[in-house]
């Protein structure tokens, strides 16, 4: 769905009727700021890893042997087993609230709970579970402004005790889940933080049907991610992106490689309506921003590892931005090893 910019930025303040003008122009200062993309100097802006295993994450060992030692913790072990049962329990009650069609309050009560303990699953992964993740890094680059690019790095590795066969169908189940379009936002049951996700034509600035396989590459989209809450309010943040994929395999070693970055928007692209749509079917509004500068990578390969990498420059400082980055992060690469580790 779609608006023009004063009706957006009308919606959007509406919401925060009754807060002190002094809050809002805090608002507006924040996330109306107009930005202005420029050259870096050489070197200055992040780049993109190579693909493969994460040795800053592991220290120069090898993928197997970092999240190998984790097995060892056993009284983590026995935290991790128990957080996960109950996130999944909980999961199962809203799934139950849902298909009994329960008042919307509550299923929502019902997510919230889901939530909590998915939290808790997520913190004991980080700690002695399948997935990791480096510190959140922040750079100040100096262009003909100042950009403050925020990085995010995190793997995940199920290929302990898997024979070839079962590891060859966890990696085509990866590369399937990753060309489908119409599983990527949360609402449809793919990574939660992901509020809109589709193909967009950049000639017209259309935004295009969803699709369960991506048909081109290059593929051009636009994507509306939740944030952080702001001042009381939950950030939408949105960009368009070019995606380029590539597949290797060499001595029965599979590879595959996603690649993305903001590209220019279209001339007639208006501005687009980000919500959070809760399980309920329950909807609320965000306070919208466009981020220009953004990259990132996906890779997996057939020996059980999974590495998603992001950087954008989101033009300020955001200090209540990084454990919500982090376990954004963490959640999405989970997320993804989870559903291709399913039995089809």
């Amino acid at each position: 769905m779609v608006s023009n910019n004063n009706e957006s930025k009308s919606h959007y303040f509406s919401q925060i009727k009754g807060r002190s003008m002094l809050v809002q122009s805090m608002l507006a200062i924040l996330f109306m700021t107009p930005v202005i993309a420029g050259a870096a100097p050489a070197g200055q802006r992040p780049v993109i890893p190579n693909p493969g295993e994460d040795l800053k994450l592991t220290k120069g060992l090898s993928v197997e042997k970092f999240f190998g030692g984790r097995l060892e913790q056993s009284q983590c072990q026995e935290e991790l087993k128990s957080a996960e049962a109950k996130y999944l329990s909980d999961k199962k009650e809203l799934n139950d609230s849902i298909s009994a069609k329960n008042p919307a309050e509550i299923s929502d009560r019902a997510e919230e709970k889901m939530d909590q303990s998915r939290k808790i699953l997520l913190a004991k992964t980080e700690m002695c579970g399948s997935c990791a993740t480096q510190d959140l890094e922040k750079k100040i680059v100096i262009t003909n402004k100042k950009e403050y690019w925020y990085i995010t790095d995190g793997s995940c590795f199920i290929g302990h005790h898997k024979d070839e066969a079962t590891l060859n169908q966890i990696f085509d189940q990866a590369v399937a889940r990753l060309k489908n379009i119409k599983r990527y936002p949360g609402k449809s049951g793919g990574f939660k933080a992901l509020l809109e996700f589709s193909e967009i034509d950049m000639e017209t600035g259309e935004l295009l049907p969803p699709k369960e396989k991506i048909e081109v590459n290059p593929f051009f989209g636009f994507a509306g991610v939740r944030g952080p809450v702001a001042l009381g309010l939950p950030v939408g943040f949105w960009y368009i992106f070019k995606n380029i994929f590539e597949s290797k395999e060499k001595d029965n070693f599979k590879e595959f490689v996603m690649r993305f970055e903001t590209v220019k928007k279209p001339a007639n692209f208006p501005t687009p309506e980000l919500k959070i749509h809760a399980a309920s079917g329950t909807e609320s509004a965000t306070l919208q921003r466009e981020v220009l500068l953004l990259q990132g990578m996906w890779y997996v390969n057939n020996l059980g590892y999974f590495r998603y990498y992001t950087a954008a420059d989101f033009t300020l400082t955001i200090p209540f931005g990084i454990d919500f980055a982090r376990n954004t992060l963490l959640d999405t690469v989970l997320t993804l090893s989870e559903d291709s580790s399913q039995k089809e």
